[in-house]
């Protein structure tokens, strides 16, 4: 076991879809067990009061495109069923949740936006999607429909609004998330390290010497030859190294102009010594079998098991999965734990890797929306505007009290969280799944939100349920202590308007400029070819492209001057 006019847009984002789809991917799908449920506790109340928005009357029906809905696609019918009927009667408007299954989410949404099947609320992967889609026209600025919207205005928090904000607008609403940290860090087997005597590394130096220990140090002890020092899916889940060499890649993995926020500048790193000097390393690394080979044709599931399952002692991923990894090491090794490392260094040492607050990608309204105005104001204050309504779209139904078995049960400022439920046959309590509309609000969020609302649960497992507050205050804490560590000039903000270049022309071609970016890796770093030749390969794609427009119209913007020239590097080549 050794190792994406919308028709050309929506054709280069199905592109680069496989991309996408792990960038949205932070649920820990593959540790957790949805089963689907065949009855439905029927004690929940029909006792909500909200607020209606100011002279918007309600919409008549409400389509909403989302994600995770009570698990994936076909997960849990009869709780999906359930809540549709529950929040159609409460509210007294159609509501219909529509729900791609993940692995085909963004081919499916892009066929149902060119045949104009795609209406109401869609739920897209990131900011960049968003920008394309306004670009294009099929989807609507919010703004002014929510400009005497109570909670939009007292409510939403102005950097969810600034971050969808573009060209002036804004055309998203996040889904929402608690406002803790939200960025990648490097998750690695503490425990491997105390085996092979060594410390979390800080420099690329120090990452080679520990990950080649973890390939031939035999640190699970079986002695065996089948352990590996990382793993990655393609270049996604190794991102901290290039940054360390100052070959930055951008926010999802895509290897494509760049803003460097040391020189406050746009380049494409591909021309610089440094992304040689970075896809060498890597080659380095993938000869020595220090890295599983298959990183370029892996599912992601499949990389992360590699870790879960013990065989990879390191991964570049959501500083979330350091507790599912861990937690899944300890059932194969009790003693397992895991640290994080939040940046690593090489050629600089500030502002090394991104780091964030949880708001949520983007939902989006189609221009197609019958009722827009009411339908956004409707959605936004139905998610934020009372306690009740918030917590049944991330929780589900109301129950009558705390003995119910799915959604929450609201006893004051407490919260019990009744989806989750002891199985006495497994002697495991099991998350049976929530609707998952909206995914949180800092002053919301239980435990440490500033409208002083805790969590509290009733699984029927007595032990379980008391552990969880501390599990979870424990885990959090853990959370900010990396992110502290490292943000101590290692990190940085990534602004929503410097992912990507915004110019239609980049948009259209994004695709190809990135497949050609990531061949230039794989091929030096997989097949052995001279990193010259790779480069000369990239330039022969991407100089149709024009890409010296790209760099010097968003460097102009900075007041800066580009400082690459594709045609003086391109020239040496012919």
């Amino acid at each position: 076991m050794k190792k994406i006019k919308v028709l050309s847009l929506v054709l280069c984002l199905i592109l680069v879809c496989s991309l996408v789809f792990t960038a949205c991917d932070k649920k820990p799908t593959e540790t957790t067990t949805q089963k689907p449920t065949e009855t439905v506790t029927t004690t929940a109340t029909e006792t909500q009061t909200i607020e209606e928005p100011k002279e918007v009357e309600k919409p008549r029906r409400m389509d909403m495109t989302v994600l995770y809905y009570y698990g994936d696609a076909t997960d849990n019918a009869t709780l999906k069923f359930a809540f549709k009927n529950y929040v159609t009667r409460t509210y007294g408007i159609d509501m219909y949740f529509h729900t791609p299954a993940r692995d085909q989410y963004i081919e499916t949404i892009n066929l149902q936006a060119v045949s104009g099947d795609l209406t109401g609320l869609v739920y897209l992967f990131t900011g960049y999607d968003m920008i394309a889609w306004a670009q294009e026209g099929i989807i609507l600025a919010l703004d002014d429909f929510l400009k005497d919207n109570e909670t939009w205005n007292n409510v939403v928090p102005e950097d969810w609004k600034e971050l969808y904000t573009w060209d002036g607008r804004v055309w998203g609403i996040p889904k929402g998330q608690d406002g803790t940290p939200s960025y990648f860090i490097r998750t690695m087997r503490g425990d491997w390290l105390d085996k092979v005597g060594m410390k979390k590394p800080e420099t690329i130096d120090t990452f080679y010497e520990v990950v080649k220990a973890f390939t031939y140090n035999d640190p699970d002890g079986n002695g065996e030859n089948d352990t590996w020092g990382f793993c990655s899916r393609n270049v996604w889940l190794m991102q901290d190294i290039f940054q360390a060499h100052d070959a930055r890649i951008n926010h999802v993995a895509a290897v494509l102009p760049i803003w460097n926020p040391n020189k406050d500048i746009w380049e494409d790193s591909v021309l610089k010594p440094e992304m040689a000097e970075a896809v060498t390393f890597l080659r380095k690394c993938y000869v020595e079998g220090l890295v599983h080979p298959e990183l370029f044709s892996m599912s992601s599931t499949n990389v992360r098991n590699l870790v879960s399952n013990g065989y990879a002692g390191s991964c570049y991923y959501w500083d979330t999965w350091l507790f599912s990894w861990e937690n899944a090491c300890k059932k194969h090794t009790p003693t397992a734990y895991m640290v994080g490392i939040g940046a690593i260094s090489k050629n600089i040492t500030t502002k090394i890797n991104q780091w964030g607050k949880g708001c949520g990608a983007p939902y989006c309204l189609m221009a197609n929306t019958e009722q827009p105005k009411e339908f956004i104001n409707w959605f936004v204050t139905l998610m934020w505007g009372s306690p009740e309504s918030f917590f049944t779209f991330r929780y589900g139904i109301p129950q009558a009290d705390k003995t119910g078995k799915e959604g929450f049960y609201l006893d004051g400022k407490t919260v019990y969280l009744l989806y989750h439920q002891y199985n006495p046959d497994t002697d495991t309590v099991t998350n049976i799944g929530t609707p998952n509309i909206t995914d949180g609000h800092p002053s919301y969020a239980l435990d440490v939100g500033a409208f002083g609302y805790t969590s509290a649960y009733n699984s029927g497992k007595a032990d379980w349920d008391a552990n969880q507050v501390n599990i979870s205050a424990a885990n959090l804490r853990r959370r900010y202590d990396i992110l502290n560590e490292y943000n101590d000039g290692r990190l940085y903000i990534l602004p929503e308007t410097m992912k990507e270049p915004d110019m239609a022309a980049f948009t259209a071609v994004s695709g190809e400029w990135h497949s050609a970016g990531r061949k230039y890796v794989s091929d030096v770093m997989v097949e052995g070819v001279d990193t010259q030749d790779a480069l000369k390969a990239y330039l022969s794609v991407v100089m149709g492209f024009n890409p010296q427009a790209v760099l010097d119209e968003m460097n102009s913007r900075l007041g800066k001057t580009t400082e690459q020239n594709y045609n003086a590097i391109w020239s040496k080549f012919n």
